[in-house]
C-alpha cells in the first residue's frame, strides 16, 4: 500500500508545533493592537492618515473634550449665581427629579440648599453607603405608621410617637365587641414588627380620639422607601412632616423619599462636572481651547484669559481660525466652520444645543494647538502615532495572515485526525476513549479558570485606553504592553494545546461514531432503560438507596452548614453513593441474568449463552463457566443424536439388506406351492414358511418405517380428509379381523361430516395401527368402542378396549419402540405400531395419548379441525 506522506507523525507533530507559533502570532497582533488606541480607530478605515491630526483617534478626543465642556457649562448655570458658585440656592426636589432644572425657588414644597445635597452625598459616598441607602429602612430605628383618614388623607407618626399617643389616651383602638382575642398590645406589636394578621385586621375597627370620635379609619405599618434625613428642608422640616403638612405630598411619602435619593445623586454627578470644568481644562494644562459665548446673557465662557471680552468674541473667532484644528459652531448650519476632515456638523452643533440647553442665541468655539507646546493627552496621542501608527496595518493583516493560516492547518489536521500512512484504519488513543462529556469537561475546564484569571489580570490592569479621561493617560502603550504580550502569548499556546486535544479528540470520535456511543447522556438513558426493564429485581435497589440517600442529602447539607463546609464535599459523598448504587443494580441485574440461564440450561437450552455484557469479577467468571457447562451439555447432546442416527442409519441399512433375500424366500414358497406336493408335512412347511416369512416382511417393514419416522426422512402430503369417512372405511378392513376373534365394534360417529387437514396415507397408517393393536391384543368376545366427536374445533377419535394380557407397565413405555404389552410374546408384532402412530400423529400436527386402567386400553388421537393451505 501507498504510504501517504502527509499523515506521517513527524507531519502532525510540525502542523501542531506550527498551530502554536500562528497563535501566539495572532495573540501578539491583538494586544498590540489593542494597545493602541489611535491603531485600533484608523485599522479599517480607507487610506491611512498622514499625521494624527487627521485620524479618527484625534477627531473623538476632541469630541470627548468638548462633550465635558458643554456638560460643565450646562452645570455652571445650574449652580451659579451671577458667574460665582452659589451653595445656598434652593433646589426643589420635584423640579429637579423631572426638568433636571434649578430655579432658586420652592415650587413643590419640598426643597434643600445646594450645599446640604451636596454634603449629603459625599457623606454617603464617604461612608460606604451609597449602595446600602438604597434599601429600605436604611438608618431607621423605628417604624412608620401610616394613619388614614376618612377623607382619604394621610397622617404620618414614628412608632415611638404614635405609642404615645396610645399610651397617653389621645388616640384609642377600636376592637369589635366579639370575643376576639385581640387586645390593644397584640395590635400594638404586629405594627411595630410591620404585620398585621387576618385575625387582627378583622377585629380591628380604627382609632378614635379623646372626644370618641373616629380620628383614623385604618392605620398600618409603612412598607415603602425611606432613608434616614440627614438635613432638613429649606423650612426645617423632614420629608414626613411636608408629607403630613403640604396636600402636594400627602399621600406621596415613597415618592417623595425616591426623588430625594435620586436628587442626592444626581447633584454629585452634576457637580463632578462641574468640578472637572475648571480643574482638568484650565490654561496652562491643555493643549485644548473653549470659548461659549451667550448672545442673549452676554456672557462668556472659557479657559483662556485672552478670550473673556464679550466685545472681542469675533476676534477671539479669528483665534481658533489660527490654532492647528478647530470647529466653530453657531445656531444656523450653514455657520459651521471647521478644518477637521470627516466631521459631521449636524451631530456636533445638536450636541452644543443639547448640552448648553439654548437653541439659538450662542456661539461656540473649540480648538486644538498642532504645535503640543503642551504636554497633555494630544501630545502624547501624536508622539504615539508617529511611532507606531505606520506599522499598525501591518500589524493587523499579519494577525490575519496568521488566522487563516492557522485554518488552513486546522482543516488538515482534521483530515488525517486518527489516521496513519500505511492503512485506512481509524486509529484512538487512550484519551478518546474517555467519556465524552467527561473528557469536554477536562479540557474546557482545564482552560476556563487559568485563561479567565489570566484575561481578567491583562484586562483590569492594562488597556486603560478603553474610556475615560485621555488626560490621564501618558504612557507609551506598546511598550508597557510588552509584559502582557508575553502573558497573552503563554496564554495563548496553553489554550492553542488544550484547544487542539480536545478537537481532534472529538474529530476522532466523530469518524469513529463513538461520540454518541461513548457518552455519559447515553450510558444513563441505557441505564434507567435497565432499572425498568429489570425493575422486579432491582426495586428493592431502588426503594434502599433512595431512602439513605435522601436521608445522608438533608443530613450532610445540614451538616456543612454547621460546619461551614462547602457543598464540594456532600456532593463527593452523594457521588460516591451514586456509585454504589449503581454497583448494586448491576450486581442484582447480574445475578438474575445467571439465574435465567441456569434455569434455561436446565429446562434443556443447552445451547442458550448468559450475555457477558455488564458482568465484572465474580459475576462474568460464574456466566462463563455456566456457558462452558451448556456447551458441554450440547456436545453431549450432539454425540446422543449422532449415536441415534448411526442405530438409525444401521436399522434401515440391514432391514433394506434383509428385504432382498426375503423376497427371494417368499418367491420361491410360491413356486413351490405351485408343484402341488401331496405330502401333506410338505405343505404344512410351506404354510409355516410362508406365514414366517410375511412376518418378517412386516416386520421389516415395519422397521423401515418406524426409522423414517424417527429421523424425520417424510414427505408429507397434506389434504382436506372427511375424518368420518376415513374411520368408517378403516372400521370396514378390520370387520373380519375383529370377528375371527370375536370381538363386536361400537362405533360413535358424529351425523355431519368432519374436515380435518392431513396426509391421507400416513393418517390411515395411523388408523391401521390403532385398530391392528385392537385386532391382536383385545380379549375375545369383547366390544371395541370406537368414537369421534367435536370438542372446542377439535376432532378428538378414541378407541377402547379389554386388553387380553395384564398391562403390567406404563401407558408411555407402549409408545416406546419395540415394547409390546404381550410379555410372553405369544402373539405375532413388531412393538412398533403405537410408536409409529404416535410419530405419524404428532408429525401432522396431531395429539396421540394412550390411557390404562386395569385391563381397559384407550387410544385418543386428537387433530383441529380446518380446511386450507398448510
Amino acid at each position: 500500500m501507498k504510504r501517504r506522506w502527509y499523515r506521517a507523525p513527524i507531519i502532525k507533530g510540525l502542523l501542531i508545533v506550527a498551530e502554536h507559533i500562528l497563535v501566539v502570532i495572532m495573540a501578539v497582533c491583538i494586544i498590540w493592537i489593542l494597545s493602541y488606541p489611535a491603531g485600533r480607530n484608523e485599522m479599517f478605515e480607507g487610506k491611512p492618515a498622514k499625521n494624527y491630526e487627521e485620524t479618527k483617534s484625534f477627531n473623538e478626543l476632541l469630541r470627548t473634550y468638548s462633550h465635558q465642556v458643554m456638560n460643565g457649562i450646562g452645570m455652571r448655570d445650574r449652580f451659579e449665581t451671577d458667574g460665582v458658585y452659589n451653595p445656598q440656592k434652593i433646589v426643589d426636589i420635584q423640579e429637579y427629579y423631572n426638568e433636571s432644572e434649578i430655579t432658586n425657588e420652592n415650587l413643590s414644597g419640598l426643597a434643600y440648599r445646594l450645599q446640604d445635597l451636596s454634603d449629603w452625598a459625599q457623606q454617603w459616598l464617604d461612608q460606604g453607603e451609597e449602595n446600602s441607602s438604597y434599601d429600605d429602612n436604611a438608618g431607621m430605628d423605628e417604624n412608620i405608621i401610616v394613619c388614614k383618614r376618612s377623607d382619604n388623607t394621610y397622617h404620618y407618626y414614628y412608632y415611638s410617637e404614635f405609642r404615645n399617643l396610645i399610651d397617653s389616651g389621645e388616640l384609642r383602638f377600636v376592637i369589635a365587641s366579639d370575643d376576639s382575642g385581640v387586645s390593644e398590645e397584640d395590635i400594638l406589636n404586629e405594627l411595630q414588627d410591620g404585620n398585621f394578621y387576618n385575625n387582627t385586621v378583622n377585629a380591628f375597627k380604627g382609632l378614635q380620639d379623646v372626644e370618641g370620635k373616629i380620628a383614623y379609619i385604618d392605620c398600618w405599618s409603612y412598607d415603602g422607601q425611606w432613608l434616614a434625613e440627614e438635613y432638613q428642608t429649606v423650612d426645617g422640616k423632614s420629608v414626613m412632616e411636608i408629607a403630613n403638612d403640604n396636600p402636594i405630598w400627602n399621600g406621596r411619602l415613597s415618592e417623595a423619599y425616591e426623588m430625594l435619593r435620586y436628587c442626592i445623586y444626581q447633584v454629585e454627578s452634576d457637580m463632578r462636572e462641574y468640578n472637572d470644568l475648571s480643574e482638568f481644562y484650565q490654561e496652562g494644562d491643555t493643549n485644548f481651547a473653549y470659548l461659549y459665548v451667550d448672545t442673549d446673557t452676554k456672557r462668556v465662557y472659557t479657559n483662556r484669559k485672552a478670550y473673556q471680552d464679550y466685545d472681542k468674541a469675533q476676534e477671539n473667532l479669528e483665534m481658533f481660525r489660527k490654532m492647528g484644528k478647530y470647529a466653530i459652531i453657531m445656531p444656523k448650519l450653514a455657520d459651521f466652520e471647521t478644518n477637521f476632515n470627516n466631521i459631521d456638523a449636524s451631530d456636533w452643533q445638536e450636541e452644543v444645543k443639547n448640552s448648553g440647553n439654548k437653541e439659538e442665541g450662542f456661539i461656540y468655539a473649540v480648538g486644538v494647538d498642532t504645535t503640543y507646546p503642551i504636554k497633555d493627552a494630544f501630545y502624547t496621542e501624536s508622539q504615539l502615532y508617529d511611532k507606531y501608527g505606520t506599522s499598525a496595518r501591518g500589524i493587523l493583516v499579519m494577525g490575519c495572515a496568521a488566522s487563516i493560516v492557522f485554518l488552513i492547518l486546522l482543516v488538515w489536521l482534521t483530515v488525517i485526525a486518527g489516521r496513519n500512512p500505511q492503512d485506512e484504519e481509524l486509529h484512538l488513543n487512550g484519551f478518546d476513549r474517555w467519556k465524552t462529556e467527561i473528557a469536554a469537561l477536562v479540557v474546557i475546564g482545564g482552560w476556563c479558570i487559568p485563561v479567565a484569571l489570566g484575561v481578567s489580570g491583562i484586562t483590569y490592569s492594562y488597556f486603560p485606553s478603553w474610556g475615560g479621561d485621555y488626560q490621564l493617560y501618558q504612557a507609551d502603550y506598546i511598550q508597557s504592553a510588552i509584559p502582557y504580550m508575553i502573558c497573552g502569548a503563554l496564554l495563548a499556546v496553553y489554550t492553542c494545546a488544550l484547544f487542539l486535544t480536545g478537537f481532534l479528540s472529538l474529530v476522532r470520535r466523530i469518524k469513529a461514531r463513538t461520540l454518541w456511543k461513548n457518552s455519559l447522556l447515553r450510558w444513563f438513558g441505557g441505564f434507567i432503560k435497565v432499572l425498568f426493564c429489570n425493575f422486579n429485581e432491582v426495586w428493592q435497589v431502588i426503594i434502599v438507596f433512595g431512602v439513605i440517600g435522601l436521608f445522608s442529602f438533608f443530613a450532610l447539607i445540614e451538616w456543612a452548614s454547621v460546619m461551614g463546609i462547602t457543598f464540594l464535599l456532600p456532593a463527593l459523598i452523594l457521588g460516591a453513593e451514586l456509585a454504589a448504587f449503581v454497583y448494586m443494580v448491576r450486581q442484582a441485574i447480574g445475578k438474575q441474568r445467571i439465574k435465567e440461564g441456569i434455569l434455561k440450561i436446565a429446562e434443556g437450552e443447552v445451547e442458550y449463552k448468559i450475555p457477558l455484557n455488564g458482568l465484572n469479577g465474580d459475576q462474568k467468571i460464574i456466566a462463563e463457566k455456566i456457558n462452558s457447562i451448556g456447551e458441554g451439555l450440547d456436545r453431549a447432546l450432539e454425540e446422543s443424536m449422532k449415536s441415534e442416527r448411526l442405530k438409525t442409519d444401521l436399522i434401515t441399512n440391514v432391514s433394506h439388506d434383509i428385504k432382498t433375500p426375503l423376497t427371494s424366500i417368499i418367491n420361491y414358497v410360491d413356486l413351490l406351492k405351485k408343484e402341488n406336493f401331496e405330502d401333506p408335512k410338505i405343505q404344512r412347511y410351506l404354510e409355516i414358511l410362508e406365514a414366517k416369512a410375511q412376518r418378517l416382511k412386516t416386520l421389516t417393514e415395519d422397521v423401515v418405517e418406524a426409522s423414517k419416522v424417527s429421523s424425520g426422512n417424510i414427505t408429507l402430503q397434506y389434504m382436506n380428509i372427511n375424518f368420518v369417512e376415513m374411520i368408517q372405511q378403516t372400521s370396514g378392513e378390520f370387520e373380519e379381523k375383529f370377528k375371527a376373534r370375536e370381538l363386536k365394534e361400537v362405533l360413535i360417529l358424529p351425523e355431519k361430516e368432519v374436515v380435518i387437514r392431513a396426509d391421507g396415507r400416513r393418517l390411515w397408517r395411523v388408523l391401521a395401527n390403532i385398530y391392528n393393536n385392537a385386532a391382536k391384543y383385545a380379549m375375545e368376545g369383547t366390544r371395541v368402542y370406537a368414537e369421534l366427536k367435536v370438542v372446542n374445533d377439535s376432532a378428538v377419535f378414541s378407541l377402547k378396549n379389554i386388553s387380553q394380557q395384564p398391562l403390567n407397565i406404563s401407558a408411555d413405555e407402549l409408545t416406546e419402540r419395540f415394547i409390546r404389552g404381550d410379555i410372553s410374546r405369544s402373539t405375532e408384532g413388531s412393538g412398533l405400531g403405537l410408536s409409529i402412530a404416535k410419530s405419524l400423529t404428532q408429525m401432522q400436527g396431531g395429539k396421540f395419548e394412550l390411557y390404562l386402567d386395569g385391563d381397559l386400553f384407550r387410544v385418543t388421537i386428537t387433530f383441529p379441525i380446518g380446511t386450507g393451505q398448510m
